[in-house]
């Protein structure tokens, strides 16, 4: 069986190119990361999506979005609903908890059934960082709040929500990007806190990784941890592994963010090398991607086989979707 390689790729455009079909018909990935240079309406993306997953080796390619809701969404028209950022569940938790639970998961079941109907198969959410004074606005408001125990059950039922809609999560970024006074799109940055602290506040939302698959980490350097940045540090992956019980697939953020000031092909190295299981590619520039495929590996076995097991167990459940968006409008959550 020939597993699929450690990379999600990205694409320039609305459609393929001829340059992207040639190369892509060599590779292997996991899939592709979709943005908004990419979306036109629904019509022209679901065109592009088939057009993805049947261009490559891998037949069963799977489709990665950021659709957050709030500042992170990819795709945004009359087609799509516009969503909150995930900090309103938090204010709503600290009044009513079990109204601020039902809301959140009534919110990723929408996101995930309007993703799912054009074809998506992964969404790269729940934020899982903790809000902190000196949070940069990179996180902001994407952030549930600043009280570990309520960010870590409204990530379960974000998480939940995907899931019965028919999508796959992602819990980001690891092991917290909340403490960070940088944005990491930009600048490096560096966190000194030690890991009995961190156990009890940046870690608690990923109690749930036990029985998730999916995982991304922060480019950011735990100084107290290690000296390397978390995509490259052995010791992060291990925790990962150890601390969170976590048999998925760890993959890194966008390799072209400055937080990481390697040449492309060493961050490549190091990732794998650190124990990152897939490289997300995001900027759609064709060239990069050559000048990395060869540097490319097959995701291992032991993690692949328990990530193709488990998004085989997604099932969409049918909730009358007309009801759920009635429900979310009386309560100001859509417009």
């Amino acid at each position: 069986m020939r597993y699929p390689d450690g990379i999600i790729l990205s694409v320039s455009g609305l459609k393929l190119s001829n340059e992207e079909k040639s190369f892509f018909k060599n590779t292997n990935p996991l899939g592709f990361v979709l943005f908004k240079r990419n979306f036109k309406d629904l019509s022209q993306l679901k065109k592009l999506i088939t057009e993805l997953k049947h261009v490559t080796f891998n037949q069963t390619a799977l489709i990665f979005v950021d659709q957050e809701g709030g500042r992170v969404q990819r795709f945004e028209n009359t087609e799509f609903t516009k969503f909150p950022s995930q900090s309103i569940f938090g204010k709503i938790f600290k009044k009513n908890e079990v109204k601020a639970k039902r809301l959140s998961y009534l919110t990723s079941y929408l996101i995930g059934w309007e993703l799912k109907r054009a074809g998506i198969d992964v969404n790269f959410s729940p934020v899982c960082d903790l809000l902190f004074p000196n949070t940069h606005r990179v996180i902001g408001d994407r952030s549930f709040g600043d009280e570990p125990e309520i960010v870590d059950t409204l990530v379960k039922q974000y998480c939940k929500g995907l899931r019965d809609s028919g999508i796959m999560p992602v819990l980001k970024h690891y092991p917290g990007h909340g403490r960070s006074k940088e944005d990491t799109h930009e600048n490096i940055s560096k966190i000194n806190i030690n890991l009995e602290t961190l156990k009890k506040t940046d870690l608690v939302p990923y109690s749930t990784l036990e029985l998730e698959s999916l995982v991304m980490l922060a480019h950011i350097f735990f100084t107290k941890i290690d000296s390397k940045v978390a995509t490259y540090s052995k010791k992060i992956n291990s925790l990962i592994r150890g601390y969170n019980k976590f048999n998925g697939l760890v993959i890194t953020d966008d390799i072209s963010m400055k937080g990481l000031q390697d040449n492309i092909k060493e961050i490549v190295i190091k990732s794998y090398k650190a124990g990152c299981d897939v490289i997300l590619h995001c900027n759609g520039k064709i060239n990069e991607m050559k000048k990395i495929y060869p540097l490319v590996t097959p995701i291992k076995k032991k993690y692949c086989e328990n990530f193709s097991n488990d998004i085989i167990k997604i099932k969409q459940k049918n909730l009358n979707i007309k009801d759920v968006k009635n429900e979310l409008l009386r309560e100001s959550i859509i417009d």
